[in-house]
């Protein structure tokens, strides 16, 4: 009977260290690239634009600029406090144009962010409306999308083609 304690307590030990051994930190030299937490913006924006090539010449701000939570304010009054990164592209010439993605350093926050980003299509709507109704159909096409903890709003032409590079790319 001591015998078979004995040996039962050992598979017991031993299942008990690989389930341990299993809940370890994962090499980084084995990560497969699956986690995609991090996203390159740069590369991003690119492929965003060159997707539709109608796109007018347009103007750039980046959470890399010297004003860049007073810019963000353009078309989100979402707490900048709460954002990792972003970009946002916009008509040079004042269209209706416009491309951008927040990386949230929560993803659980998107919810928030992409109701700011409806408040601001919606004040865009009422702006066409007045003063450019025939572009009002652009705005009205506009896309909000998640992509985990990035989030995108696209407004322009072939917003189906720019949604498609970055789903690519995601």
């Amino acid at each position: 009977m001591k015998r078979f304690l004995k040996i039962t307590a050992v598979c017991l030990c031993t299942v008990l260290l690989v389930c341990a051994a299993g809940c370890g930190k994962q090499d980084p030299a084995l990560d497969d690239g699956a986690d995609k937490s991090s996203v390159d913006l740069d590369e991003l924006r690119e492929t965003m634009l060159a997707a539709d090539t109608t796109l007018p010449e347009m103007k750039l701000s980046t959470s890399g600029d010297e004003k860049a939570e007073l810019n963000f304010t353009v078309f989100s009054d979402f707490d900048y406090e709460r954002v990792q990164s972003y970009f946002y592209a916009y008509a040079a010439e004042g269209g209706p144009q416009e491309i951008a993605v927040v990386e949230l350093k929560d993803a659980g926050d998107a919810a928030a962010l992409m109701r700011t980003l409806q408040e601001h299509i919606e004040l865009r709507k009422g702006a066409l409306g007045e003063y450019a109704p025939d572009q009002l159909a652009m705005v009205e096409h506009a896309v909000i999308k998640q992509y985990g903890s990035c989030v995108t709003m696209i407004i322009c032409e072939k917003s189906g083609l720019v949604q498609q590079a970055i789903s690519e790319m995601m």
